[in-house]
């Protein structure tokens, strides 16, 4: 549960500097522990690992994160404080998904 918080304490040493968390599709293992019949350990490996990464870690900058299922849906996300919730149809960032008038 500790590893991302972990390696980036460890990057943050190396390099000085606070760093960046990209997690891509956060919300397959949920879908996949669903499907199988092992939700509820998944829910609380996932919590207690973004809770350590996302919340009490002094070594991050920022993290992003990606997925289908909405955040505040989630409880696998009670840990977390202000997250903010951007989709493909935030207008604001219409030409970063591909989205254009043109």
């Amino acid at each position: 549960m500790g590893s991302l918080k972990m390696l980036s304490m460890l990057l943050r040493k190396h390099y000085e500097k606070k760093v960046i968390i990209l997690i891509d599709e956060y919300d397959v293992p949920l879908s996949k522990a669903s499907e199988n019949g092992y939700y509820e350990p998944m829910v609380f490996l996932l919590r207690n690992m973004f809770e350590q990464a996302l919340k009490i870690n002094e070594s991050l900058y920022f993290a992003v994160m990606t997925g289908c299922l909405r955040v505040a849906k989630e409880n696998i996300f009670t840990g977390l404080n202000n997250p903010k919730i951007l989709s493909i149809t935030t207008v604001r960032f219409d030409e970063y998904f591909g989205f254009t008038d043109r």
